[in-house]
């Protein structure tokens, strides 16, 4: 009854990352599942790809080939965006449909740090995944100043909270904040409009006094308030904030607009770093959209589709033939046998039981495919 204490809308990542498998143990299994649990013909199934196209990624494409004897259809855009009108050309390729999903993000296992990776092209480290990682910077900014400058301090025994004006909506500059930190009535003790107070110490912030839920929530977890104001940093949880989209133009793509409602639960989890909550989010909304796009395309209803989603961490290792390497969170998933209009969706714990009851048979290891293929010399001839 975890659900009962603690409101969620987004997934609890201690949940969907509650199994993890190599590349080789996930598509070893995953090749049963889909010849015995699905009863799949492999020669007559094509696997689809809704990941991101990221260089560290590519160790997964050897995968594919090495478990279904095919090269994978693209079925996904930047940020492992289901692309939607690619199902229907996807299903004219084979009779059966293997849909492998998810987002990714990176993990620098030097400092063992999540949400980045060093890219050998470019010869540094940068975010990972880039796309999401632009998509949230907006508010993650816009967070951080939050917990940053609401500042709770003590007088008199009553909690106090120091708030700025930009986060009450009193602009005194024209710079274009296109995501907006709007402060919840849960945060405040009566009416923010009319009962806080500007100072002469403090002529860019109102003083207000803290709610009693509020209150009642530091108490709890034993925060020490004194009379010197200081930062409220994590506890600006998300009940206590929403964002807006104030800019005159639109979301900049359908990604922003569908992670938009719950960029306040995203960036301030505290379930893991953001650049792995995001993720999580995102590959739970693009199976949602997997699932309904399945059961609305009428060109699909002969066809058999399984599907599996889930993070993908990256990892770079210097010493390695392919220096990336990754493994895999499978979250959730979706069976629809040839010629039933309605599938079945599982959970993290009951995909993570289907693959576990199968043991991967022997295949093509991937040393062996990267070893044939530094010893390859094919003439091209047109």
């Amino acid at each position: 009854m975890e659900y009962l204490k603690r409101p969620h809308i987004i997934p609890d990542t201690r949940t969907v990352m509650s199994r993890q498998y190599n590349l080789a143990a996930f598509f070893g299994k995953l090749g049963e599942v889909v010849t015995d649990y699905c009863k799949f013909d492999t020669a007559k199934t094509m696997p689809v790809k809704v990941e991101c196209p990221d260089e560290s990624q590519g160790l997964k494409i050897l995968y594919f080939i090495a478990t279904f004897g095919t090269s994978p259809f693209v079925g996904g855009k930047l940020g492992a965006e289901l692309d939607t009108k690619a199902i229907v050309p996807a299903s004219h390729h084979a009779e059966n449909l293997v849909y492998v999903m998810g987002s990714h993000t990176g993990y620098d296992h030097r400092t063992r740090t999540l949400g980045r990776i060093y890219r050998e092209k470019e010869g540094g480290f940068s975010a990972c995944c880039g796309k999401l990682a632009g998509v949230m910077g907006p508010y993650l900014k816009e967070y951080e100043y939050a917990k940053t400058n609401i500042k709770l301090f003590k007088k008199e025994g009553r909690v106090f909270l120091e708030v700025p004006n930009r986060l009450l909506g009193i602009h005194s500059s024209d710079e274009p904040h296109p995501a907006k930190l709007c402060l919840e009535p849960s945060l405040i003790k009566g009416n923010p409009e009319s009962e806080g107070v500007m100072t002469a110490e403090s002529p860019r912030s109102v003083i207000f006094e803290a709610h009693p839920a509020l209150q009642h929530a530091l108490g709890a977890k034993k925060r020490n308030i004194t009379h010197d104001p200081t930062p409220i940093g994590d506890d600006l949880t998300g009940d206590y904030f929403r964002f807006l989209w104030v800019s005159s133009d639109p979301f900049p793509d359908d990604i922003t607009r569908r992670l938009h409602p719950l960029m306040h639960q995203i960036v301030s989890s505290l379930d893991a770093p953001p650049m792995v909550t995001v993720a999580n989010v995102n590959t739970w909304i693009e199976f949602n959209r997997f699932v309904d796009a399945i059961h609305a395309i009428p060109d699909v209803l002969s066809k058999g589709i399984f599907g599996v989603s889930g993070l993908t961490v990256d990892l770079y290792f210097e010493d390695r033939t392919y220096r990336y390497s990754n493994v895999y969170y499978p979250q959730y998933a979706f069976f629809k046998p040839a010629g039933e209009r309605e599938g079945i969706v599982m959970g993290p714990s009951e995909i993570s039981k289907l693959l576990d009851s199968y043991t991967p048979k022997e295949r093509l290891s991937i040393d062996r495919i990267l070893e044939l293929n530094d010893q390859a010399g094919e003439e091209i001839e047109f």
